[in-house]
């Protein structure tokens, strides 16, 4: 073979070898990928529309269709959603025979997204064209929700206890111990269990498992006083990732072992779960999966990704922390509006949640105030018990230095719900 003949072989291999490396990295869901992928991407089309100018909505018009089951039955109080780019969302809810109405969509392209409690959620596998004063039909066919099989935790241990005493937020004085186990083989967050210091062999005592924004052992102060008004605290803090359903199996893991009567002094039968801040996702995803706790605390959850999304383009909400860049790499959210979905908890209340208490700054400066409005509203729809309180002057963390009087009455209302609840 000439050696030209030789030489076009090689490049053709490599251009190829190219395209499909090319192919691969635009369309591959490993989440080493796709975040810089998504961001590449937003960037890349933001210096073209800040050239030729940014997308416009057209005329409005509908969206409706029938969401079913996989059996071709209808599919009542469905979630049906689409999205802007900049994530400004229009949905509906599905009626008794499937229907949904979408209204007021502007003109352009969409790919929907659907979820009932007892399926599972499902993005459209093609682009829905809105016309102006027309109504567009896309039916939506739910499956049903996928069978899920947890591996066990194992070989939970304690480490030696000790009696820290802090002075803010509260003054408190309680027994701490670290605890660790094999968390199918993947490495687990610090952990720490907190009891009264009257705590014996034979203690019955309700369990409130928290679900902190950081390393459990940075909220040591927050975790004492709610140990020494009489609780059993199971404390974690899983990290932060794009992909958290391995970190959600691990909280299960640890409910397993607490409903199984695994930590001393702690009653499994009477448990509730508290998430505060980006771990009120993991706390609403705990009851998505399962809902057999007897309460639930929320402190200032996110609860919508698409109108967190929708702030920050319009730039009313700048995130600290550099969360504004993981919301950029979810993707735009009509390009990949699943992303945003499975972890908007409005949209995935199930009519059997336990009884949720709910609680948020108006002057919140990391998650909008209006994403507890969202979550209290669709609560309210669906008929689940759930009380909302605001507050005007607390952080975000809802934690003040010299326990001040929001510091207080957040305190007082966390332990009357709690009291209520845990009998």
């Amino acid at each position: 073979m000439p050696k030209f003949l030789h030489l076009r072989w090689i490049i053709t291999l490599i251009m190829l070898l190219l395209a499909a490396l090319l192919f691969w990295l635009a369309t591959t869901d490993s989440s080493s990928i796709w975040p810089y992928r998504n961001t590449l991407q937003y960037y890349a089309l933001t210096w073209w529309w800040q050239q030729a100018g940014y997308p416009q909505p057209g005329e409005p018009g509908e969206l409706g269709g029938v969401v079913r089951d996989t059996q071709g039955q209808p599919v009542a109080g469905a979630w049906v959603l689409v999205s802007w780019w900049d994530g400004t969302s229009y949905s509906a809810r599905s009626e008794a025979d499937g229907s949904y109405l979408i209204a007021a969509v502007p003109a352009g392209q969409y790919r929907p997204v659907a979820g009932a409690p007892g399926y599972d959620s499902i993005e459209m596998n093609r682009w829905v064209t809105i016309s102006p004063q027309t109504i567009t039909t896309a039916d939506l066919t739910l499956p049903p929700e996928p069978l899920r099989s947890l591996t066990p935790g194992q070989n939970l241990s304690f480490g030696p206890p000790s009696t820290p005493t802090c002075a803010d937020p509260l003054p408190a004085t309680a027994i701490r111990q670290p605890f660790t186990f094999d968390n199918n083989g993947r490495p687990g967050q610090p952990a720490l269990y907190y009891t009264p210091l009257t705590t014996t062999t034979t203690s019955r005592l309700p369990v409130l498992m928290i679900v902190y924004p950081g390393p459990a052992d940075a909220w040591d102060c927050a975790s004492l006083p709610l140990a020494a008004a009489g609780y059993a605290v199971v404390a974690l803090g899983p990290a932060y990732s794009l992909e958290l359903e391995a970190d959600i199996d691990e909280l299960e893991r640890v409910a397993a072992f607490i409903r199984a009567g695994q930590f001393p002094g702690g009653d499994g039968s009477r448990l509730a779960v508290l998430g505060g801040s980006y771990s009120g996702l993991h706390a609403q995803r705990l009851l998505q999966r399962s809902p057999h706790y007897e309460a639930a605390i929320l402190l200032g959850p996110p609860t919508d990704l698409f109108d967190m999304r929708r702030r920050l383009e319009e730039r009313s909400y700048i995130p600290p922390f550099g969360l504004d860049q993981v919301l950029v790499a979810l993707g735009l959210p009509d390009r990949e509006p699943l992303r945003y979905w499975r972890y908007s908890g409005a949209y995935h209340i199930r009519p059997d949640f336990p009884p949720l208490a709910i609680m948020h700054s108006r002057t919140d400066e990391v998650v909008p105030f209006q994403q507890s409005e969202r979550l209290s509203a669709n609560l309210t729809q669906m008929g689940v018990a759930h009380q909302t309180y605001f507050f005007d002057g607390a952080s975000h963390y809802l934690l003040a230095a010299g326990g001040d009087k929001d510091t207080l009455e957040i305190y007082r209302l966390t332990l009357e719900f709690l009291a209520e609840h845990l009998k």
